[in-house]
Order: structure tokens, then sequence, then C-alpha cells
């Protein structure tokens, strides 16, 4: 008797074997692609980080792409206020246009050709603060090119910058001190390394003379002194803040060189410009330099430790931390 249709087992197959075919594999990672190309814009995301970094700060971006596509004609801009100066940018091989110091702020356009997918990539630029008692926004805006070809913007929150005014009122302690304060765990350590660009030979202790008076002019407290060496201690509290900073000048190895101490790294960026802009002052003021140009940042662009030495004009100085070459001047 034949069976009925609407019997369950009339349309159950038996013993059937499926053979998976490649048409259906490749079916299948086209429709995975194809789904990845819906919500590729979900997974594009840009991190922005702002922190101080030895004398001055350094802020991060970073373009990361999670999706299974790459992103294309990739642009990032930076609006940055114009108390800041740009010194370095890493990695450097990107490319960084000049800016305008005259304007309250100015846009950095950084190009990128493609981002892969399932990549990143990160810049970290460096900024010198110009000025104290300065306010402002640094903000990014990225734009790029998704894989169906339509333009997309990520745009991060303003961060707000603010360079604080400082006031020392010195503070007595003895020499044994300077050693014990220094290796504090938790202190933060900044240098301000100068070159000083000029054709002629210059006495030392002019330079050290200045450091002294600007010392003593911002009410630091004297705690040693070494003419011979060219070293000078200093001790201080901020006066608002009420932050102990442990200031060191000396001449060494043909550089101006500023160096301190304190538990607040964002007290040590607006300490070394203060005394820095009023070191550049004073022997613009003197005659010894005819331009703020003729003083250089003894910071290695590559990793940012200080030379060693300040060298001559258009000779090469390998970086004894990373071992890059560079010509400073």
């Amino acid at each position: 008797m034949a069976k009925k249709e609407n019997d369950k087992s009339f349309y159950e197959p038996h013993d059937l074997v499926y053979f998976k075919t490649k048409e259906d594999d490749e079916r299948k990672a086209i429709d995975k692609y194809s789904f990845e190309k819906i919500d590729q814009e979900d997974k594009i995301k840009l991190v922005n980080n702002y922190q101080p970094f030895g004398s001055h700060f350094q802020y991060s971006i970073l373009v990361d792409n999670q999706s299974l596509a790459p992103i294309t004609e990739l642009k990032i801009k930076v609006n940055i206020p114009s108390f800041l100066t740009l010194s370095r940018c890493y990695p450097p091989s990107v490319s960084i246009p000049l800016l305008n110091p005259n304007k309250d702020s100015n846009q950095l356009t950084l190009e990128l050709d493609e981002l892969n997918e399932k990549s990143n990539k990160q810049i970290h630029l460096h900024f010198i603060p110009n000025a104290l008692d300065r306010k402002g926004e640094i903000r990014t805006i990225v734009t790029y090119v998704n894989n169906k070809d339509t333009i997309r913007v990520l745009d991060s929150r303003p961060a707000e910058i603010t360079i604080d005014n400082i006031s020392i009122e010195p503070k007595v302690v003895p020499s044994s001190f300077i050693r014990d304060f220094s290796q504090t765990p938790g202190i933060k350590k900044a240098i301000k390394s100068m070159g000083i660009a000029i054709n002629h030979q210059i006495d030392p202790g002019i330079y050290f003379d200045l450091l002294e008076q600007i010392f003593l002019l911002n009410n630091f407290q004297l705690v040693a002194k070494d003419a011979e060496k060219k070293i000078l201690w200093y001790f201080g509290t901020e006066s608002i803040i009420k932050e102990d900073i442990l200031a060191i000048g000396q001449i060494i190895s043909n550089k101006v060189e500023i160096i301190a101490s304190s538990f607040n790294h964002y007290l040590l960026v607006s300490f070394l410009t203060l005394l820095s802009n009023e070191f550049k002052e004073a022997i613009l003021s003197k005659g010894i330099i005819k331009s703020k140009d003729q003083i250089f940042n003894l910071e290695c662009r590559y990793c940012g430790a200080i030379l060693p030495f300040f060298p001559n004009k258009g000779n090469s100085i390998g970086c004894t931390k990373c071992n890059n070459e560079q010509i400073v001047w």
C-alpha cells in the first residue's frame, strides 16, 4: 500500500550524502565580507591622549581599523592653540607642515594613503609651550574613504589644555637632601637642554652667571654651587599647589641645561618653560644672539632623549639611546 502524502516519513530523506562544493565555500566567504562592509564604519576607532612628556607635552593619536577591509585616503586634522609649538613627531617619517605662530590656532594636516584591515596607526605629536598662563583646546578630526567608496568622519572630543603660571617660594634644605629628594619613589624628572648657535666662542661662565641670576629672580633657594664644574642646585615650593621642586642649572658639553624634579609633572613643564624663556630673553637682550632661532632644542628627533653634546654646524650626532644619527643645525 502506498504511503499517503501527509505521512511525515514520506518527505524525509534516507541515506543521503551531502557534498560541500567549492562554490559554496566561496559564496560563504563573500557573504561574510558583504556583512563586514555594512558595519565597517562602526569598527574604525579614534583614540586620543594628552599628557606631559619630559619637558613638554605629548599628544597621541591612534586610528584603529578593526574591520576586515582597508580604508583609504586617510587624513588626520589636528587643531591646536597657538601657544603650543610643534617640536617633533613620531614616527619621524610622517611629514609635518609648518605652523603659523601669529594665528590664535593652527590646523595640522597629516595624510596617509591606506590603513589595512585589522591594523592601526599611532602618531605622537610633541608640543613645547611657548608661554605660560594660557588656555585652549586641541582636537582631532579624521576623514577616510571606506570600502563602499564613501567618506566617513571621526571627530574626537576636544581636550582642554592649560599652561599655568607659577610662583616659587624659597625653601631651605641641606645639601644632603638633594640626593634623597631626587630618588624618592614617584618623583618625576625633566630636562631642558639647549644649544646656542653662534659663530664665535663665548665664555661658558657668562651662561652660568645668567642661569644663577634667573634662579634667584624666581625666588629659588640656593642649596649648592660648583663654579668650577658650572653646576647650580636650587630648591623651592610652588606657592599655589604647594609642590616642592628641585632645580639644577648646568653648562656641560657645549650645552645649557635646566633639570627639574617634582612629584607634579605638569609643574615641571611650566617651570622649564618659564626658566628657558627667561634665559632666551636674557641672552637675546645682551646681544649674544640676534634671534631666538639660534637656540636649538637638544632632544633626539627619533626618541626624545637628550643628545650628548651640541655639535658644530652641519655635523651629525648620534643619539646614545636609539643610536639614530641626525643633524641639529
